[in-house]
């Protein structure tokens, strides 16, 4: 049985943002993030909102939610799927809240009215990402929210921020224990198992791996997840074939540039070696030449007293080492 994957967008909308059959799925996964806030961590109605956001402006900016909902705990939920890595994730993540929340003035239940005291519903942002998000700490599941950066409480209810980082994430099944965990080990890796995990513990994990059959969906679903499915895994392809390409160029280039700089290198200190070596060379022949002519000089001048005494020229020869010609010039 093919099983959808949680980490492609759509794949990640199929499973918990179909109305009259993601709901039982949803709540369970809000309530167990939430575990230990008395009001969040106890939602027993969801309803499904429009995911789709269009520009306040001309030229402003439009937004599509993935999951958008409300509760009974009387909070507007928005859950995302992000699996591409995204340099400027918290700067996004602030913009859909605040979006959430500036829809509400003036609109549905405060239109009819002349003044507005501000009331919000208080808007809570859950992020899945499949990649480690820039600014955060490394650690799996991250909340956030306004607060007093003196002593940490929080201050007003209007917006909150969980960010669940998958890749920090690192426990196997077995040790797996709350129920956040099983539902993150789930979604991480039962696109790549192919199985739900935790079926036998708890019978929602049951219904999420009914749900979550592909053979289960309608023909379009099915489609819109082939395709999402297709796309992704061309992008990845497309992704990895630049990356490789990338790193082949780096390389290339690196050793280019290494070598030029190691030849650059090479060439000055051969030419220093070069010219210490032929400096030192030079001061040893003219100290050696220097020493010859001396010693050729005082020959002579010993020659020449011998040959003054009397001495044969054959005789001045052998005692001077000078040739024999050198001694009859002296003469």
């Amino acid at each position: 049985m093919k099983i959808i994957d949680p980490l492609i967008d759509e794949g990640f909308k199929l499973l918990f943002g179909r109305e009259g059959v993601s709901e039982p799925l949803l709540m369970p996964l809000l309530n167990s993030i939430f575990a230990g806030d008395p009001v969040l961590g106890n939602i027993v109605d969801i309803q499904f909102t429009n995911t789709e956001h269009p520009n306040e402006q001309i030229f402003g900016r439009g937004l599509r939610y993935d999951i958008s909902c409300t509760t009974s705990t009387g909070h507007h939920f928005i859950v995302e799927m992000q699996k591409g890595e995204q340099k400027h994730l918290i700067e996004r993540s602030e913009y859909y809240v605040a979006r959430a929340i500036a829809s509400q003035g003036f609109r549905g239940k405060n239109e009819e009215k002349e003044s507005w005291d501000f009331s919000l519903m208080p808007v809570v942002g859950v992020f899945f990402c499949n990649f480690s998000v820039s600014g955060l700490e490394k650690e799996p599941v991250t909340y956030a929210g306004i607060c007093n950066l003196h002593t940490g409480k929080p201050i007003g209810k209007s917006q909150c921020y969980v960010y669940i980082q998958l890749p920090n994430f690192t426990k196997d099944e077995l040790e797996c224990e709350s129920q956040l965990d099983k539902w993150i080990y789930n979604i991480k890796n039962m696109g790549t198992s192919q199985r739900v995990s935790f079926k036998s513990d708890n019978d929602i994990f049951n219904y999420l791996n009914k749900v979550g059959s592909v053979a289960a969906l309608n023909p379009m679903e099915r489609d819109r997840y082939e395709a999402a499915l297709r796309y992704s895994r061309d992008y990845h392809a497309v992704l990895n074939t630049a990356k490789e390409k990338a790193e082949a160029e780096g390389m290339a280039k690196g050793m280019a540039k290494g070598m030029a700089k190691g030849l650059e290198k090479g060439m000055a200190q051969g030419m220093a070696q070069g010219m210490a070596q032929g400096m030192a060379q030079g001061m040893a022949q003219g100290r050696i030449e220097g020493l010859a002519e001396g010693e050729v000089a005082a020959s002579r001048r010993i020659a020449q007293e011998l040959l003054s005494q009397g001495m044969s020229t054959e005789m001045v020869s052998n005692i001077t080492h000078l040739s024999i010609e050198e001694v009859d010039s002296l003469r």
